[in-house]
């Protein structure tokens, strides 16, 4: 094992903040393109059919591409770091595919549309892919303490649920005054400002690389027996697969609330509870396992969810007050949840012997994004089973108004159940990482690591690097 120190053994501050930010900066990008991409899409004039294969085709190979780079990640070593390197290589491609998407021609044929609409996000997603990996896992270079690496990330999750938010409350009154491109070009530079400082003040001090090189097949058999890291993920594609909120948010605003702005009011009544749950939740895990507080926000936010399926949104004040209040609990939830990603790679380090980063963390992007790939299609070809009718301003026949309601609320209600109860059989707590960590960082003996660990999890890995 090769370990490399840069700088104080303590994070700085700036870089803390840096790090956050990029978060920030890169979940604008993601609000602007991947969440709004099928009203653009329809906008434009594509049929919700057409967009829905765009997407399935888009987005499968979105989440595909995403091992492909870890086993990249794992094999590349540059000399300036890990993961850093990556994350300044995606800086200008993200920037210039994402102003690209929006110079989609709405006087174009049919086939022209289509086909730019795909390669213009096949570029954009490639570009993101680059950031999203590494960002991630950019902690396990920073720091070697559990805990540091978990309030990065909660943080980190707080500051990028806070870009998506942003985003989802401005660009539906933006939109309609500006049009597609100036807010598309607007946006990216907002973003560009936010990324940016990681790229100058990010250090890479604690850098483990192997001393040989680690084969494809060693880092897949380091996921196939890594049960955790896919129980987890697993989990959240149940809940995902029927997460269609996101995706339709402005056309529950257009179709059943008849005003798109709405559609900002509902995502600033979910920003003050993701206000609120950032703040809290670092401290909340101090306390708890941070796996009963994700599993409790689960459960409550899948209650709340079939509330408002019942109580309907004729009237508004209601409506928004229950928007309010279901806004903590997917808050807690997104905060929480790629603090997972580090414990399972921790795991799969003592119970393998291997440790290979990137390749844990293009996992969790995959599931991430295989979600989207395939909940986005469902969506639009639910919606066109239903009978939705593509162009701006187009009137919806009053079944697609009944077929919104129940893809916001009831759909995801149910996936959040489902999700509960396959993560009954995740067993991974914050203590036993700790050990696993200081076992695979050779600061503790394997003995000193099995007196703690073998009753549970078996016996320690020979480490391999």
């Amino acid at each position: 094992m090769k370990s490399t120190k840069q700088g104080d053994a303590n994070l700085q501050k700036k870089e803390r903040i840096s790090y956050w930010m990029f978060f920030l900066g890169q979940n604008i990008f993601y609000g602007l393109v991947a969440i709004n991409m099928q009203t653009f899409f329809s906008d434009v004039g594509i049929t919700a059919t057409s967009i829905a294969v765009i997407m399935l085709f888009t987005k499968v190979w979105d989440a595909v591409n995403d091992p492909i780079l870890g086993v990249i990640i794992d094999k590349v070593h540059f000399k300036s770091g890990r993961f850093l390197p990556w994350l300044r290589i995606s800086f200008p491609l993200i920037t210039v595919s994402s102003v690209f998407f929006f110079l989609l021609p709405g006087h174009g044929t049919a086939t022209v549309k289509v086909i730019w609409a795909t390669a213009a996000y096949v570029a954009w997603s490639m570009s993101y892919t680059l950031c999203d990996v590494p960002i991630f896992v950019l902690p396990t270079s920073m720091t070697d303490d559990v805990k540091e690496r978990n309030q990065l990330l909660t943080t980190g999750r707080f500051f990028a649920m806070v870009g998506v938010t942003v985003s989802s409350v401005a660009i539906p009154v933006l939109q309609s005054r500006l049009g597609w491109l100036p807010l598309g070009i607007m946006f990216t530079v907002v973003a560009c400002m936010a990324m940016l400082p990681l790229l100058i003040n990010g250090k890479e001090r604690h850098i483990v690389r192997s001393e040989k090189s680690v084969t494809l097949k060693q880092m897949i058999n380091y996921v196939i027996k890594n049960k955790y890291l896919l129980i987890f993920y697993g989990a959240l594609l149940m809940s995902g697969l029927l997460n269609f909120a996101q995706y339709i948010q402005i056309y529950l605003a257009r179709i059943c609330l008849d005003n798109q702005d709405l559609a900002s009011v509902i995502s600033l009544l979910s920003l003050f509870p993701l206000l609120i749950s950032g703040i809290v939740i670092p401290f909340i895990i101090k306390k708890f396992d941070k796996y009963m507080v994700y599993i409790a926000s689960n459960i409550i936010a899948s209650i709340i969810g079939i509330i408002l399926f019942f109580v309907g949104y004729s009237n508004l004040t209601v409506f928004f007050s229950i928007v309010f209040i279901q806004g903590f609990y997917p808050g807690a939830n997104n905060i929480l949840l790629f603090t997972f990603t580090p414990d399972c790679i921790e795991y799969g380090t003592y119970h393998t012997g291997e440790r290979a980063e990137g390749m844990a963390a293009s996992v969790q992007t995959f599931f991430s994004k295989l979600v989207g790939s395939i909940s986005g299609p469902i969506a639009m070809l639910l919606l066109a089973g239903f009978g939705f009718v593509a162009g701006e301003g187009a009137v919806q026949p009053a079944v697609v108004t009944n077929g919104v309601w129940i893809l916001y609320t009831l759909c995801p209600a149910v996936g959040m159940i489902l999700a509960v109860g396959m993560l009954r059989f995740y067993k991974l707590r914050t203590t036993d990482v700790q050990v696993m960590a200081q076992y695979n960082n050779k600061k503790i003996s394997r003995g000193d690591a099995e007196k703690f660990l073998k009753e549970k999890y078996g016996t320690a890995a020979d480490l391999k690097f």
